[in-house]
C-alpha cells in the first residue's frame, strides 16, 4: 500500500490526558512550546486532527448549508498546495470553514483537506467546494483509514503525516496498523480530571481493539522536568 509515513505526535499529562485543566499550568505551557518546536522539526507534509479537536480550533462554528445542485461524485482537489496541509477528520460533515486556508496558534496558514465518508450529504460537499476546501471520500458510513491514507498520498503527494490528536483519531489509525511512530511529550503535571481526552481513545460503540505494543527508541529530558519519549510500533 502506498501511504504516508505516519507519526503520532502528542503532548500529554502524566495520566495520559491530552486536554483539560492541566493545559493551563506553567509546566504544560513550557512543554507546549517544546512540543511545537519538535513538530516543526519533523517537517511533515501534513498535520491531521480529529473532529472534536478541529471544532475547538474553529470555536465550534457550524456550517450553514444551502441547497446546491450538480455536485460531482468523488473527491475534490482544490489545487492549493500550501503546506503543511491541515487535514481534518469529518465523517459526518460538521465543521464550519470560512475558506480553504486555515491557521491556528503554533502553525502558519495551510490548505485544508477534509476526510469525509459517503454518508456526508451533497449539500455539505458543495459547501466545501464553494470555500475551496479539498476533500476525499473514505468509507461508507464509517471511516476507512487505509483508503484515507492512500488517497492523501496519491492525490496530495503527502509522504510524511503527523497525527496530532484527538484520542479517537490516534486510536483509529493505530488500530488500522497505519501508525509507524509515537512521539510523546510528557508534561510533569496531572489534574485527575475525568471526561477529558486521552492519548488513545476507543469509541464506546466499537468492538474492543487489540493491544498495540511499542519499542522505546529514545527518552530525553526536555524543559523543566518534561520528557520526550520516542517509540516505534512493533513489527515496523
Amino acid at each position: 500500500m502506498n501511504r504516508p509515513y505516519v507519526i503520532c505526535h502528542l503532548l500529554s499529562s502524566l495520566d495520559g490526558k491530552i486536554n483539560g485543566p492541566f493545559m493551563a499550568t506553567e509546566a504544560a505551557g513550557a512543554l507546549g512550546r517544546e512540543y511545537g518546536r519538535i513538530r516543526s522539526e519533523m517537517n511533515g507534509d501534513a498535520w491531521l486532527y480529529g473532529t472534536t479537536t478541529v471544532k475547538e480550533f474553529l470555536n465550534f462554528r457550524e456550517p450553514v448549508l444551502k441547497e446546491y445542485a450538480n455536485v460531482p461524485e468523488g473527491d475534490f482537489v482544490a489545487g492549493d498546495e500550501t503546506k503543511p496541509y491541515f487535514v481534518a477528520l469529518d465523517t459526518k460533515g460538521e465543521l464550519g470553514w470560512e475558506s480553504g486556508r486555515f491557521s491556528n496558534r503554533g502553525r502558519g496558514e495551510a490548505h485544508v483537506i477534509e476526510i469525509l465518508t459517503e454518508a456526508v450529504p451533497l449539500t455539505y460537499r458543495a459547501y466545501l467546494r464553494k470555500r475551496k476546501v479539498s476533500y476525499i471520500i473514505a468509507g461508507k458510513a464509517e471511516l476507512d483509514c487505509e483508503l484515507a491514507m492512500e488517497k492523501l498520498h496519491r492525490l496530495f503527494h503527502i509522504d510524511k503525516l503527523l497525527i496530532c490528536g484527538g484520542g479517537v483519531a490516534d486510536w483509529s489509525f493505530l488500530q488500522a496498523g497505519l501508525v509507524d511512530e509515537l512521539s510523546l511529550v510528557l508534561a510533569p503535571v496531572t489534574d485527575g480530571s475525568s471526561g477529558t481526552a486521552s492519548v488513545f481513545t476507543q469509541l464506546p460503540a466499537l468492538c474492543a481493539g487489540k493491544p498495540v505494543e511499542f519499542d522505546l527508541k529514545t527518552a530525553k529530558r526536555i524543559g523543566s522536568g518534561g520528557l520526550h519519549l520516542y517509540y516505534k510500533t512493533k513489527g515496523d
